[in-house]
């Protein structure tokens, strides 16, 4: 059967076949790992890359947004160590079109500064010194272990039992000690982001998933009868840094999609975030007071824009301008 003309013809189609389908899942699995690895041409491009003058890198402006990433068909990028393979790499200038913050750009190559020759004499007793160094580092090192993760521990139980403290608070542990938890701040909340502890076990805090911390309003602070919120006019409460917001590039419209937004930038009461000529934001933490409008402005589900708690409360100078 194996001998008749249809057979033949079959197995050599089969036959033929089978590059084709393995070019294919190899491409598929490694995008373009054919062209650069196994294609002489493309190995021979990619070696006269890799000693090429000009390069393409990932530069200064880069915040790793993941958006080269995603339309780099060789595959080329380490956005997590900030790398970008040139052998590799097909001149496709995808990277550097959808970049909005020109982080991808062409550099000169710089070779190598000649390496200082190796001691070989100095290698015994630096090994020496690195023991004895290391023998008596020990015990100490050892002993403040424990206290170390002690402290830690007893530092993220703090934080996450109390979270984001209203303004006027101050630091954690003040707050802690004077609140009563009789809930008068929590009921005349105009946003009602006040919020009680759980079961009642601890003071209150905000809760920035509920809404903003309004800019002009500073009445949880005048109504406390504890002192646990100090009274804040209402131009130092606008100073007064509560908290701390953060910015993800993978998480923004402007990044991810090439839409524009600028929503962050619209609903910061203290100019901390501000929009690039790109459309993208930038975000100062220098300005920002943590009041949330940023996070509640995002209309991403998962917030590019999020407040976390700080340790202690602090005044921002006063605006000179």
């Amino acid at each position: 059967l194996l001998a008749t003309p249809l057979a033949g013809t079959l197995w050599l189609t089969v036959g033929g076949a089978l590059p084709l389908v393995a070019i294919a899942a190899i491409a598929l699995w490694k995008k373009r790992l054919f062209c650069v690895g196994i294609c002489p041409v493309g190995t021979v491009l990619g070696l006269l890359s890799r000693i090429s003058f000009c390069r393409l890198e990932l530069n200064a402006s880069c915040v790793k947004c993941g958006n080269c990433v995603k339309h780099c068909p060789a595959g080329c990028i380490d956005l997590k160590n900030g790398k970008l393979d040139n052998e590799r790499c097909v001149r496709c200038l995808n990277c550097v079109s959808v970049c909005k913050l020109h982080g991808v750009s062409f550099t000169m190559f710089k070779p190598k500064s000649a390496e200082p020759r190796f001691d070989g004499s100095r290698r015994a007793a630096l090994i020496q010194l690195g023991a004895v160094l290391a023998g008596a580092a020990a015990g100490v090192a050892l002993a403040q272990t424990r206290a170390i993760r002690r402290a830690a521990t007893a530092l993220e139980t703090v934080g996450r039992k109390l979270g984001i403290l209203p303004p006027g608070a101050l630091d954690m542990e003040r707050f802690a000690a004077k609140c009563t938890a009789c809930q008068l701040c929590v009921a005349n909340c105009p946003q009602k982001i006040l919020v009680p502890a759980a079961y009642g076990d601890g003071p209150v805090t905000l809760d920035l998933s509920r809404g903003a911390c309004d800019y002009g309003c500073n009445r949880c602070s005048e109504l406390c009868p504890t002192g646990a919120l100090v009274p804040l006019a209402l131009e130092r409460k606008r100073r007064l840094k509560i908290a701390e917001a953060k910015f993800d590039p993978q998480k923004c419209l402007v990044f991810q999609e090439g839409v524009k937004c600028g929503k962050c930038a619209g609903a910061c009461p203290t100019g901390a975030v501000t929009l690039r000529k790109s459309g993208a934001p930038r975000l100062k933490p220098s300005l920002c007071i943590g009041c949330g409008a940023c996070q509640l402005a995002c209309p991403v589900p998962g917030k590019a824009m999020s407040v976390s708690p700080i340790e202690k409360q602090q005044f921002l100078p006063e605006s000179r301008g």
